[in-house]
């Protein structure tokens, strides 16, 4: 643990400039690592138009990212690279369970549950961050090519295609919801490694979570995480917070 008690500037994603709030996956799964170890930290919101502008000079990282901490070893960035950060003990590591459990579950979060639920999270975070940070999200991650982001945006409108997206992301998650039934079948858990307590593993998946939380019109926490059809991944959520005792997702306004 770290010997200086005063909270760290941990960086994530903001709609508006001023806004100290992160309703990316990314910073989300720093956020409860730091809760689970008991490191306090102070959030602090950029915008992707500042992270790709004054970030990079405030940091001397032209590619910098969210989440990053500001430690007395300098920048970090990257949730993983934080996570291997010198703050967790053999007693309470944040990859018990291994680290090729740790990858395994980090490249399913970063390839399906990502594709999963980029469709309903990608309209909304458009639509929603100023028009600056909109028009780099356009270029950097669409290429420029707006009617992408229009289809998707005309589709969020239409309930149905809501509801079968929605359903499609817990059939994704339909994958964790069998490891853990299997966990506890076996006594163990209540996290994916098996642990009492929230490992990496648990906060790579719940970084979508708490973006998840983020999102309007439609309330993604209930059409897809706390859904009938996924028992033991809501109850799952709750004891991540329950646990870490990170400040539970919310609707940023």
């Amino acid at each position: 643990m770290t010997k200086d008690t005063s909270p760290i500037p941990l960086y994530g994603l903001s709609l508006e400039e001023g806004q100290d709030i992160n309703v990316g996956p990314y910073a989300w799964k720093t956020e409860v690592d730091l809760s689970t170890l008991g490191v306090p930290y102070e959030l602090k919101g950029k915008t992707f138009a500042q992270i790709r502008g004054e970030f990079e000079k405030e940091t001397g990282n032209p590619k910098v990212s969210v989440p990053t901490l500001q430690t007395e070893d300098g920048w970090i960035t990257d949730s993983w690279t934080i996570a291997e950060y010198k703050y967790g003990t053999p007693e309470r590591s944040l990859f018990a369970g291994g680290e090729a459990l740790n990858r395994f579950i980090n490249t399913w979060v970063d390839k399906d549950l990502f594709g999963a639920l980029v469709p309903l999270f990608a309209p909304w975070l458009y639509q929603a961050q100023n028009a600056e940070s909109s028009a780099w999200f356009l270029k950097q991650k669409l290429g420029g090519d707006k009617s992408k982001i229009d289809a998707l945006i005309a589709a969020s409108k239409d309930d149905a295609w809501v509801d079968q997206t929605a359903a499609a992301a817990r059939g994704t998650l339909g994958t964790l919801e069998k490891h853990l039934a299997a966990l506890k079948a076996a006594g163990k858990g209540p996290f994916i490694a098996g642990t009492d307590y929230p490992t990496h593993a648990d906060s790579d998946v719940f970084g979508w979570y708490g973006a998840s939380a983020a999102v309007r019109p439609y309330d993604l926490l209930a059409k897809v995480w706390h859904h009938e059809d996924l028992p033991l991944v809501s109850e799952w959520a709750k004891k991540v917070v329950e646990v870490s005792g990170v400040n539970a997702p919310k609707y940023p306004y």
